[in-house]
Parts: structure tokens; sequence; C-alpha cells
């Protein structure tokens, strides 16, 4: 590779006077005409377009024609993303990539990282299947489609905050269900809500009263109630309707009884059995 203009700089000592001899200066003219080739030898050049520019090419120590990255030879590049047919990125332009719930960028030098965390997703449906719904994951669990409009959940839980998961079919336990138990604390004044299980377990030490919250029409309800090593524990319960009036528990030490009540949207009825023994 050519060093120049500075290593092979000519001198003009025998050109810059009229009465300078050209055989003098034969020398310097050799010098340039020398680092003129060089020059012409370390560039191939032909015919440059708009937006071109010199690029180094290594495999022949030549600077060679090449596009510009904000030139007009460079065409736009274009993003897109799951949601959208695309954004177009003009050269010289800035694309921005910016976080949103749950989501941080970040940039270091020529990297950008993005970082997400464990997101909710919550649908009002599922309709149309099996064309808009074949499978939905969160690499645990999933929704598939059997092509019928049939979906079976896999490795999932399926979980509602203050709303109602609807089944508007029949439904079908094949192993089996399991319904939340929550335990009471015995008191004078017991309070079971219906929002919390719908099974509810307490072994009386005291005699109690018991008042039911947060029922909505058609759920029922179960209390299972232990008399302690002493027995002869009562209760009674507040709003309850139950058939031939309020019931008397099984007063011996360690005897149950099981209440349940259902709501209707006016009434809450009941019914015991009582003094279970093996």
């Amino acid at each position: 590779m050519a060093t120049w203009p500075t290593g092979t700089k000519a001198s003009t000592a025998n050109l810059d006077s009229g009465s300078d001899s050209p055989r003098l200066a034969r020398a310097d003219i050799k010098q340039n005409v020398d680092n003129v080739n060089a020059i012409i030898d370390m560039f191939n050049i032909d015919g440059p377009t708009n937006g071109q520019v010199l690029k180094y090419n290594t495999s022949n120590s030549r600077f060679e024609l090449d596009t510009d990255a904000t030139g007009s030879a460079v065409s736009a590049t274009t993003f897109v993303g799951d949601d959208s047919t695309g954004t177009a990125v003009n050269p010289g332009e800035t694309f921005k990539i910016a976080g949103a719930t749950g989501i941080t960028t970040a940039v270091s030098g020529d990297t950008l990282t993005i970082t997400g965390t464990a997101q909710d997703f919550t649908y009002s449906s599922l309709t149309g299947a099996p064309t808009n719904v074949s499978s939905f994951t969160n690499d645990a669990g999933y929704i598939t489609d059997d092509g019928n409009g049939d979906l079976t959940i896999t490795n999932s839980t399926i979980q509602s905050s203050g709303d109602t998961i609807d089944l508007d079919d029949i439904v079908r336990f094949n192993v089996g269900y399991k319904e939340d138990i929550n335990a009471l604390t015995s008191s004078a004044s017991i309070s079971v809500d219906a929002s919390t299980a719908p099974v509810h377990t307490v072994t009386l030490a005291t005699n109690a009263t018991f008042t039911i919250s947060n029922m909505v029409a058609g759920q029922s309800i179960m209390i299972i109630i232990t008399q302690d090593g002493t027995g002869s524990r009562t209760g009674s319960f507040t709003s309850v309707k139950f058939p031939g009036g309020a019931p008397t528990l099984s007063t011996g030490a360690g005897d149950i009884d099981v209440v349940s009540v259902f709501y209707d949207g006016t009434n809450y009825l009941g019914n015991i059995a009582q003094d279970f023994t093996t």
C-alpha cells in the first residue's frame, strides 16, 4: 500500500524560478509522477453515481465505489411487528423502541436489550375456533382446539379476579374436582365469607353464632362443625332458614355436623346432616 504524500513528497526547489534548470528538477518531477501513479493504482473509480462513497477493499488494496448509508442509493428499512403491516425507516432517520408495561429497553453501544416480565393475558372470549384460536401458550399451560370447537386446557390454572367464568355447556370432570377448604377460628361470633372458599371447617370451643357473607345467587357453601373435647357447644345461623326451624347441633365430644347453605338471591336455605360417625 502506498504511503503518500508526506513520505514521498517531491521538492519544488528546482521548479519555482524561471532560471531553474529542468535537468535539476527531473528527480522531483519523476517522484511526483510516481506519486500520481500510486494514487491512480489505489483508486478504482469509474462512473460514480449520486450517494456513493469510497470504501477500502483489503483484498486488492484499493478504494472502490460503494453506497452511502445516508445516500439516495440506499432504500428504507422496514420493521414489521406481529400487530402491524410495517414501519419504514428511511436512511438517516431514527427508529425508536420504547418500553411499555412490564417491558424495558436499554442501549449500550450497538446492542439493544429488551427485557420483559411475566404478564397476565385477559381475553373476553375465545371465538371462531378453529379459525381464530389454534393454540395459546405461556410455556407451561396451553389451550388447544381439536378443530371441532372443543378446547383442551393442559397444565394450566384458570383464575378470575372479581369476575365470573361462564361455562355455557355441560362440564365434564374425567378425573374429579377439588374444592378449597377454609379453616375458621372458634369464637362467639364466626363470620363465614363465601368468597374465600366453598367449604369451611371449625372446631367449636364455645357457643357460636354463624353469619354468612358474600354469597351470590345460585351459590352454595358447606360448614363442617366439630365439637371439641368438651362438647355441648351450641350453634345458631343468622338469616338461614332450615326445614322445621333452626337445628340443634350434636352435643357429644368430637361430634361432627355438616351444614349446607344455598342462596337463591333472596333466601339462605340451610340443611344439616348430623353426628357423622364411623
